[in-house]
């Protein structure tokens, strides 16, 4: 379901006041689906605001492009996390009657590291794994490696943070340092989980 958002365009002393914004329209060519920001639109005279500053020499065209890129880039992290919670609610304890109706949940974990750090892991959830890592990449300075995938969403995720959660550093990054293979560990702690939740939990039908 489409949201809107209203906000304040700050580029130093300028300021662009009451942007509309919306998420979830999923408009566009899909050649722009990889870009960060696909998924949420602008409205159309405060982009006309946006090019007067450049034109006017008062910002430049980076200045708004990164601006913009921040923006909808925290939006869309935003309702990805939004969306999480709701499958959360939809995964406590309920008589299995009930339990067996629900979906299972088939969006992509993904395990995440640097060449220069490995060890440091992310383990999170997403329904559109390249769109999820560059969004990460544009926060991030360092190369971002994706090292691992696997079908299971919210469920899976949960269950791998609680299972390495004496390594949890902050949020959803773990330190594996001293542990010869983290993906391997991680792969297999996800495939015990995956058998029982096939056995137990929610049908993929």
């Amino acid at each position: 379901m489409a949201q809107s958002f209203t906000v304040q365009l700050a580029f130093g002393s300028h300021r662009i006041e009451n942007v509309t914004l919306q998420w979830g329209l999923m408009r566009g060519d899909d050649r722009r689906r990889d870009a960060p920001s696909w998924g949420t639109d602008i409205e159309v005279p405060a982009v006309v605001e946006i090019l007067d500053l450049i034109a006017a020499g008062a910002i430049t065209a980076e200045q708004a492009r990164d601006k913009l890129n921040r923006l909808t880039v925290a939006i869309n992290e935003r309702m990805d996390r939004e969306y999480e919670e709701m499958i959360e609610l939809m995964e406590q304890p309920m008589p299995r009657a009930v339990r067996e109706k629900v979906p299972f949940d088939d969006r992509w974990v993904y395990v995440i590291s640097t060449d220069d750090a490995p060890e440091s892991i992310k383990i999170g959830v997403a329904r559109d794994i390249a769109q999820r890592v560059k969004s990460l990449q544009a926060g991030s300075a360092a190369t971002l490696e994706l090292r691992w995938t696997a079908r299971g969403g919210f469920p899976l995720e949960r269950y791998l943070h609680e299972q390495f959660d004496a390594k949890r550093t902050h949020g959803e990054w773990f330190d594996f340092q001293g542990r010869p293979d983290p993906v391997q560990e991680i792969d297999e702690a996800a495939h015990a989980f995956l058998q029982r939740y096939a056995d137990e939990g929610p049908t993929n039908s």
